[in-house]
């Protein structure tokens, strides 16, 4: 299994190389997911591909955001220096950008990022059929549901997260930072909401105090003890998180997992307690198995939602000028960092620059003795006191970030020929067969005075300090008494070195294209018409609703509605529809000439089943499908699909991509903006949707953060979810509903209600084929009244009427479940 590392600046890239990783991925300057790491400039990347490719290691560069129309062509000219560069793959989320990559770079390798949320047989299929060579599938997959993927997909390579960092959401599903502060996920730029504090309430407003403060910060995940398990299930590549961590963080961690990977590889598998300790040294939120095992209970870290340290003992008094007294349980020693947990007041930290045990000044203090600090601050005993920086592991660390360390040098091998009257020859070859020669400028003569011997020419030949090599052997075949000057010999060996790192590199490099050919089929990218959708009434856009209930569905085709959604599964359902619920929202279908659309859960889990003869009884217009592998099934099933807007649909070539894999429709990102919206052309929008009124789902999780604050894990099940209704609220009062599905999956939907009626001007205007209404857990009075009000508004609209727009979203307000919001209609996102 290929261990790979993250770099998010060159520091950490050389950490992760000195310290065993196969490959390295990190992000350029544009076009990241984490684009507050430091990232690397063209001229850096092209230095790791080179320092990486003589050493046998592998760097893949993440493209992994969304972009818009105006930013694909800048992203494909990027993309062209990247494999010039000889990069040996892109990890990308853009489904737009992956089909312009298979016409005009079908020699690139792709990988599919995790923020694709494929997490299903079906989705793997797909990616691989559209040439896609690894999918990092998502976080939430157990180790039965992974060795099922890999049991029914052969011909493209698995990749999981196995150490660091966790979302709280389906990674790609996730539109909290987006929403709530105009910085994208998807685009790079989350700025993390998960990790702020928040208060579970109900809807009385009552507040669960005793659950704890951070109940959307994951604790990080630690798979180091399932090594065995994860290679038999069938994974390709272990990945660990970390791009914006400290290059210490990476070289001790990948350090730690190469060295098991050594003993698994021996057959003798085990981690050390030391080890696990050194994960835990060098930053953790608490560790948790993930949902390797299944939904873990520790997957939160509730209390705390950064570094929590190592815990080293306890406060047994504090005396004057705060000099304290701890009784430790593991070593301390100067330069380390601490935090005490206190009771009350502010956490004192320090680093220990000075320490006392048994009324001495000592360095180090072992476990089991009482050391004195002089803390900044109060504590009490019994407070417990944590490391939060060691300075061994970080000695350790710094050694792995030095260049050309010899334990990462390739091993080469040397042969020496010194015959009269010819050039001394050097020859250096590597494992692999590679090999270089060279020669003197001089002839071998006669000495004088001092012949060279073996150990004169070994001490030469073997000074590689500044190359990626080390001499493991050499072979001499000299003639005894002859000379050439040591300088002759010197430039001889920097020669061969230098002729065997350029034919390494030369081996290692994927094949490419140049810039005339990158042109020329830039040239013949023909950007076909998308397929002209199904005729709408009038040329009218139609109003789409989605519900959760049959008999909403009813509701809303009563009210007006044109094509209604009924989720089989999502927020608020604890089951299914039944068939006559189905049927009766059938038969009014048929009444009104409108279309009823299935849509299927947003998550469909390898070994969860979609219900395929209940919904064929049930004879829907069509499937509304929200992740890549619903798409395909529902296509295979027969049916009409429509795509929903968690396929991140953000460019015209990202809904080709879909209309080309079946879609009648294709509802777009919510995080586009009319000022790029209206770059698109006609005939591209008159097949979109977009959202104009309603509640967005902000995040999907797979973890109930009920069970897991209320209930005290996972474990157990109280049934919070059906005997009252939760909310967040954060620290400036905007409040967040919360709620689970049949699955007991969380969903945090927006504080505000999207609202764009005073709007449908512009958005008719722009010739969208459907507006839809969000109504999932809408009651019957706001489902009537809302859709009614958009009809009244669009059919007024289209016959020239002047409806009193205004009027409307007062009416509007007084049904809404929040105060409105445009989302990201004006603002967009960064």
């Amino acid at each position: 299994m290929e261990l790979l590392a993250p770099a998010g600046s060159w520091p950490s890239f050389i950490a992760a190389i000195e310290s065993g990783a196969d490959a390295v991925y990190l992000g350029g300057k544009q076009f990241s997911a984490r684009q507050y790491a430091d990232n690397f400039s063209l001229e850096e990347i092209e230095k790791a591909v080179e320092y990486a490719h003589v050493r046998s290691r592998k760097v893949y560069v993440t493209v992994n955001t969304l972009m818009d129309g105006d930013e694909m062509g800048v992203a494909l000219d990027y993309i062209f220096d990247l494999q010039r560069l000889g990069i040996d793959a892109v990890i990308i989320q853009d489904a737009g950008l992956l089909a312009i990559l298979r016409r005009v770079f079908p020699e690139l390798r792709v990988h599919a990022s995790t923020q694709m949320t494929v997490h299903n047989a079906a989705g793997m299929r797909l990616m691989r059929d559209h040439g896609i060579k690894r999918v990092v599938l998502a976080r939430e997959l157990g180790e039965k549901e992974i060795r099922a993927i890999c049991d029914q997909v052969s011909g493209v390579e698995i990749e999981i997260f196995i150490h660091g960092a966790l979302c709280y959401c389906y990674s790609g599903q996730c539109l909290f930072s987006s929403v709530v502060g105009g910085r994208s996920g998807n685009r790079g730029r989350c700025a993390q909401p998960c990790r702020l504090a928040y208060q579970l309430q109900t809807a009385g407003g009552k507040i669960h105090s005793a659950a704890g403060e951070y109940l959307l910060s994951p604790a990080d995940l630690c798979l180091i003890d399932y090594l065995p398990a994860i290679q038999a299930a069938g994974v390709d590549s272990l990945k660990l998180e970390g791009r914006m961590k400290r290059p210490e963080y990476v070289a001790t961690v990948t350090r730690i997992y190469r060295q098991a990977l050594h003993r698994l590889m021996d057959g003798e598998y085990q981690v050390s307690v030391e080890e696990k300790e050194a994960l835990a040294g060098i930053f953790n939120r608490n560790f948790t198995t993930g949902y390797w095992t299944g939904r873990s209970p520790d997957l939160l870290s509730i209390s705390r939602p950064n570094n929590r340290g190592l815990y080293i003992g306890r406060v047994e008094r504090q005396g004057s000028g705060y000099r304290t007294t701890v009784r430790l349980k593991r070593r301390l020693q100067l330069g380390d960092g601490i935090e005490v947990w206190v009771g009350r007041g502010k956490n004192p930290a320090m680093v220990v620059e000075e320490m006392e045990v048994a009324g001495h000044k000592t360095k180090q203090a072992e476990p089991g003795s009482e050391v004195v600090l002089n803390l900044p601050g109060k504590a009490a005993p019994g407070d417990r006191v944590f490391k939060t920086h060691d300075s061994r592991l970080s000695e350790k660390a710094a050694e792995a970030m030095q260049e050309n360390r010899p334990e990462g040098k390739v091993p080469v091998k040397a042969r020496v020929e010194l015959i009269q009257g010819k050039p001394l020859t050097v020859r250096l070859a590597d494992e692999q067969g590679n090999y270089a020669t060279a020669i003197t400028p001089s002839m071998a003569e006669k000495a004088i005075n001092h012949p060279l011997t073996r150990e004169d020419v070994y001490d030469k030949v073997d000074r590689l300090g500044n190359t990626p090599f080390y001499l493991r052997e050499i072979d001499f075949h000299l003639e005894a008494g002859l000379m050439v000057p040591f300088s002759e010999i010197n430039q001889a060996r920097r020669e061969a070195a230098d002729a065997l790192l350029l034919m390494r590199l030369e081996h290692k490099r994927p094949p490419g294209i140049d810039q005339r050919e990158y042109q020329k089929r830039l040239q013949s990218e023909i950007k076909d018409e998308l397929q002209q959708p199904e005729p709408t009434v009038d040329n009218r856009p139609l109003l789409s609703v989605w519900v959760s209930q049959g008999d909403d569905a009813v509701r809303a085709f009563q009210a007006g509605a044109d094509r209604v959604y009924l989720g089989l599964e999502g927020p608020g359902r604890s089951r299914r529809p039944d068939q006559d619920s189905l049927h009766r929202a059938g038969e009014e279908a048929v009444r009104c000439g409108g279309q009823l659309v299935l849509a299927l859960p947003r998550i469909t889990r390898p070994l969860e089943r979609i219900p395929w003869p209940e919904i064929k009884a049930a004879a829907p217009y069509g499937i509304l499908a929200g992740n890549p592998g619903a798409v395909v099934e529902a296509r295979e099933q027969g049916f009409r699909v429509f795509t929903d807007y968690s396929l991140n649909v953000f460019n015209p070539e990202a809904m080709r991509f879909w209309m080309e894999e079946g879609a009648s429709g294709v509802c777009l990102s919510p995080e586009l903006n009319f000022s790029q919206l209206s770059e698109w052309t006609a005939s591209e929008l008159s097949a979109a949707e977009v959202l104009v009124h309603g509640e967005l789902v902000l995040m999907v999780s797979e973890y109930c953060m009920l069970r897991g604050a209320l209930d005290g894990g996972e474990s157990t099940c109280s049934g919070f979810c059906r005997r009252d209704k939760f909310a967040l609220r954060d620290r400036k009062g905007f409040v967040f509903p919360v709620q689970t599905d049949a699955n007991c999956r969380a969903y945090v939907l927006n504080s505000r209600t999207l609202c764009m009626i005073e709007d449908l001007p512009r958005l008719v205007d722009l010739g969208f084929g459907s507006l839809r209404i969000e109504a999932r857990r809408g009651s019957p009075e706001y489902i009537n009244g809302t859709v009614r009000r958009y009809r009244q508004a669009l059919d007024l609209l289209f016959y020239g009427g002047e409806p009193d727009l205004g009027a409307m979203k007062e009416k509007l307000a007084s049904i809404a479940p929040s105060e409105f919001t445009k989302i990201h209609y004006y603002r967009g996102v960064l």
